[in-house]
């Protein structure tokens, strides 16, 4: 009895023993696939720096040369601005004189204009004067007619002819004088006008001579003001092309130093990249290397699968023999075993083969753990290793349930074989997408073995928005378990580490499940992976 306790506390212990490997292994991939990320992007980092710093230096190179062609650009540009302002300067003096013609022309055209609204004005005075004469010589007239009347001697009209040619003739000397007295005047006036006229226009000229004078030496004093203040700007440019044409040679030689510098900076770093490279190539022959190592583990780990398996169809085989039955102390048709010297020595035994097999596979998990400095290690190798541990740990859990079932005895050995079977051993996926009432999509998936016999004995999960849940039947199994084993009083001692052993089992399976979950990313690729081990497992058994 102290023998199958001893057997029954080592078999828990192997039991979570796995479930730590499991856990470890899962650990362990993370830290690898981050330590992998981790140095892919310190690689990138390092090469993206150097593209950098060789795009940096291109483009100084590329920007003093724009500097240098920009300046001999901007000389040019200075000189044909010099031309254009040259040029400007004849076409303003052109513009200056055509100006001065135009004025002349104005004035001549204006003084002309002068000379005919003058002569309009004395022709009219002239009008007046004519107009105040016939006034004055109708006046006459009827003076003369009141003479005439009055005139002596003339008694009758015949007399009046002879009167009058008479006074005619005086009148025609008179008038002669009159005449010749105004034309002296006349002339005089004129002359008067003509003197006024050249005195004015005199003053005229003197007056546009004083102003043309005035303005040409004030257009001289501004031309002389622009042109100075033109070429000290043009100096001034000058200075500030030399300067700049200074400082390009300056800074060039300045950068020709840099650019050496640089250019050692580079040698350095391709140096320390080909130190890099070297490293990388070191770190990729080992990798190839561990890589071959653990290929040759997982060819051994499946030879050891197949072994299982040949075991798993010989049990199936000496079941089929013995007949199904409920698992009951009254209906099973399977044999009681006997606590034995033979089986205590069988169990032992079998302890020790389970102690082996752990510590292959911590060895196993050390090999795995030395992968993880390395940065070139492939996913898929990853994921074939874990796999490859999978299976291991499968054959590991096969030999404890054979343990179990040859420690335990009775039906509680019985029903333990058949828990574990019913989850280990081949199985049937099912799966179910549906909705709740609030619309949130819930897909759930049974695995049932080919040994389960009600639906009790299904291992059902549901994945919600990311969260993995073990359907209530599993419990309800555990606990449909826990019942029955009260009522066995001869089989108390085995029951607390059974129940132990299945609520372990039951965590672990959940562990497992929500790993691959999260690993996959989808609950389709989780079933895909569970469907292929499963045709693996038939095809290779």
């Amino acid at each position: 009895m102290n023998l199958r306790k001893k057997a029954e506390t080592s078999a828990a212990a192997a039991e979570e023993k796995v479930c730590l490997l499991d856990r470890k292994l899962s650990s362990v991939s993370e830290s690898i696939e981050r330590e992998k990320s981790h140095l892919g992007n310190e690689l990138e980092q390092l090469k993206s720096e150097s593209k950098f710093s060789v795009t940096k230096i291109s483009k100084n190179l590329e920007r003093m040369e724009f500097g240098a062609t920009n300046a001999e650009k901007e000389s040019v540009l200075l000189k044909e601005q010099l031309e254009e302002l040259r040029k400007r300067l004849d076409m303003e003096a052109e513009v200056h004189e055509a100006r001065k013609l135009k004025s002349s022309h104005e004035n001549i055209e204006l003084l002309k204009e002068k000379g005919w609204r003058e002569k309009a004005e004395s022709e009219l005075l002239k009008l007046a004067v004519l107009q105040g004469d016939m006034e004055n010589l109708e006046n006459e007239l009827s003076v003369w007619k009141s003479m005439v009347k009055d005139i002596p001697g003339a008694s009758c009209a015949d007399d009046v002819p002879p009167k009058f040619a008479a006074l005619q003739r005086e009148v025609l000397d008179s008038m002669t004088k009159v005449g010749e007295i105004q034309a002296q005047l006349k002339q005089m006036e004129v002359a008067l006008d003509t003197a006024e006229l050249e005195k004015r226009k005199a003053e005229n000229d003197a007056v546009l001579a004083k102003e043309k004078a005035e303005s040409s030496k004030s257009e001289i004093k501004r031309i002389e003001l622009k042109i100075s203040l033109q070429l000290a700007s043009v100096i001034e440019e000058r200075d500030r092309l030399k300067n700049v044409i200074e400082d390009f040679t300056k800074q060039k030689s300045v950068e020709s130093a840099s650019l050496a510098k640089k250019e050692n900076c580079i040698k350095e770093l391709e140096s320390s990249l080909s130190d890099e490279k070297d490293v990388n190539i070191r770190q990729r022959n080992e990798i190839k290397f561990l890589n071959e190592k653990l290929n040759n583990e997982a060819k051994r780990i499946k030879s050891l699968e197949r072994e299982g398996d040949r075991l798993r169809s010989e049990i199936a085989l000496l079941e089929s023999k013995l007949g199904d039955g409920d698992y009951s102390s009254a209906n099973t048709k399977v044999l009681r075993m006997v606590n034995t010297l033979g089986v205590e020595h069988e169990a032992k035994q079998t302890i020790e083969a389970l102690q082996n097999e752990l510590q292959k596979t911590k060895e196993q998990l050390l090999a795995v753990q030395e992968l993880k400095g390395q940065s070139g290690t492939r996913q898929f190798l990853l994921i074939g290793s874990l796999f490859s541990e999978g299976h291991a740990v499968n054959s590991l859990d096969i030999s404890l349930n054979i343990s179990l079932r040859a420690v335990s005895g009775g039906a509680v050995g019985v029903c333990c074989w058949h828990f574990f079977n019913s989850i280990f051993t081949k199985c049937e996926i099912v799966m179910d997408d549906h909705q709740r009432p609030d619309g949130i999509p819930v897909t759930r998936f049974m695995l049932q073995s080919i040994y389960a016999q009600s639906d009790d004995e299904k291992l059902g999960f549901e994945y919600e928005s990311g969260n993995t849940n073990i359907l209530v039947r599993c419990r309800v199994l555990i606990l449909r378990a826990l019942g029955w084993l009260k009522h066995e009083t001869d089989l108390l001692p085995s029951i607390s580490t059974c129940m132990q052993c299945l609520c372990a089992l039951v965590r672990c399976i959940a562990s497992i499940v929500e790993i691959f979950i999260r690993r996959m990313n989808s609950i389709p690729a989780f079933t895909a992976n569970l469907t292929v081990e499963s045709f693996n497992k038939r095809t290779l058994s």
